[in-house]
């Protein structure tokens, strides 16, 4: 890397999840990409890594954050080639690591474009920083580094002026000037720190609606095979039942057939004997009367059958039609969503949400939190200053009539005036809404 300083060093770190997994520098690095150091704990997977710069001071200046791809032997692939370099060249600035705003190069502060998919958003989670984690690190100095002490101006020839020579205006300007402008620069750098937050998170979220609503496609394409599926089982059905039919037509043709068959044979042998006639008639009623209950029996237990069957099928129809309408609506809902982007352009064109709580003053609320915000801006407020929503909204009644709230016997109020509590941690119900008086009764009451 020859752009950099020749008192800065490369390292690499790979992290696994949100956790820093392992550090190296530079060399070690590339003898993973060329192949001769295989990486076993990330074989098959894509693995989250960053490059930095490391001063003399042990102070990172300049981060990479790009993701890499190993093999089944955990080997680094071979056309891995990100161009840190011209990365770090047309890098924007990142958060102060200690010594100044650091370059930083990741998914959402990425310089050329068609890079972007290589490249992946820090952490910035409070207990899962991925800047805090790699400052951390490089102050163990597990790698190695050898620090450079700091270079000290040579002040012994200089003598400070006398105190009773120097003007009492100009000091009080330059002091002002300089902590002015300190304070300009810690402000910038938390606006470009929030800004990155901004943007990670923003792309996080994108991300996550991009992967629900494929999820919602394929649910929805696999509830569609499904009714077709069951339309093919019904038409099906259909086709057997009007198969079951026409066999019992002919079944009832038969009988038919054979009833007057044996109604000819009965008028036959009535001439010759009337006992023959007789048996003969019986024979044929008990037969008759068998074989019309045996296939009435079969066919309507096998017509009942299909007919639940049809029933179960109607009703699973309805079901999947019943689900389909709500994932197009929900479909429909997270594509209405989309206004979303306006926020983001506002945010983007540097535009901040502020409101005004009392008790919490003027907060900026983020675009990720604008929603939750307009549900219920009291319960924003509350979480804001570290309270419950109920004990939120008494601090509020409190604050804008603070008097005792306690009733008499007559259950009138007792409305004697209260110093106002101006935070609502501090408020506590039954004591801070009472006064000394009614402080006592309850605290009587309660040690009875």
């Amino acid at each position: 890397m020859s752009s950099r300083p020749p008192e800065h060093t490369e390292a690499v770190f790979l992290f696994s999840g949100d956790t820093l997994a392992r550090e190296m520098r530079y060399p070690e690095f590339e003898a993973i990409l060329d192949g001769f150091v295989p990486v076993p704990e990330y074989a098959g997977t894509t693995a989250k890594a960053v490059y930095a710069t490391i001063d003399g001071q042990l102070n990172l200046s300049a981060l990479v954050f790009f993701v890499i791809d190993f093999d089944e032997r955990g080997m680094a692939d071979p056309r891995w080639n990100l161009p840190v370099e011209q990365l770090l060249q047309q890098a924007s600035r990142g958060p102060d690591l200690g010594a100044g705003p650091i370059r930083l190069v990741c998914f959402s502060q990425c310089p050329v474009g068609w890079l972007q998919n290589q490249l992946w958003d820090p952490q910035m989670e409070p207990g899962r920083n991925s800047f805090v984690l790699m400052r951390k690190a490089v102050r163990r100095n597990r790698l190695g580094l050898v620090v450079q002490e700091p270079e000290e101006s040579d002040v012994s020839g200089a003598r400070e002026p006398e105190p009773d020579r120097l003007s009492t205006q100009r000091l009080k300007r330059e002091l002002h000037e300089h902590y002015s402008q300190e304070m300009r620069d810690r402000m910038a750098r938390m606006l470009k720190e929030q800004r990155l937050r901004i943007a990670t998170l923003s792309s996080e979220q994108a991300r996550k609606v991009d992967a629900l609503q494929h999820e919602h496609q394929q649910r929805l394409q696999a509830y569609r095979d499904k009714v077709r599926q069951l339309q093919e089982q019904k038409s099906e059905l259909s086709r057997k039942l009007d198969t079951l039919k026409e066999n019992f037509d002919a079944q009832v043709q038969k009988i038919e057939g054979m009833r007057e068959y044996f109604g000819h044979k009965l008028r036959a042998a009535h001439q010759d004997e009337n006992l023959q006639l007789q048996a003969l008639q019986e024979n044929y009623e008990m037969e008759l009367e068998a074989r019309v209950q045996s296939a009435t029996s079969e066919l309507e237990e096998r017509l009942e059958m299909r007919e639940m069957e049809l029933f179960y099928r109607h009703q699973q129809e309805s079901n999947l039609k019943e689900e389909i309408a709500r994932l197009r609506q929900e479909n429909q809902k997270l594509m209405g969503q989309g206004g979303g982007q306006l926020l983001d352009r506002l945010d983007q064109a540097g535009i901040s949400f502020v409101a005004f709580h009392p008790g919490v003053g003027q907060l900026t609320v983020p675009v990720s939190q604008m929603s939750a915000y307009l549900d219920d801006p009291d319960a924003f407020a509350a979480n804001t200053a570290g309270v419950g929503t109920e004990l939120y909204k008494r601090w509020l009644k409190h604050s804008r009539r603070p008097e005792c709230g306690a009733q008499d016997e007559e259950g009138k109020p007792c409305g004697h005036p209260l110093p106002q509590v101006a935070r609502p941690a501090d408020f506590h119900p039954g004591e801070s809404d009472r006064c000394s008086q009614h402080q006592m009764v309850v605290n009587q009451r309660l040690a009875q």
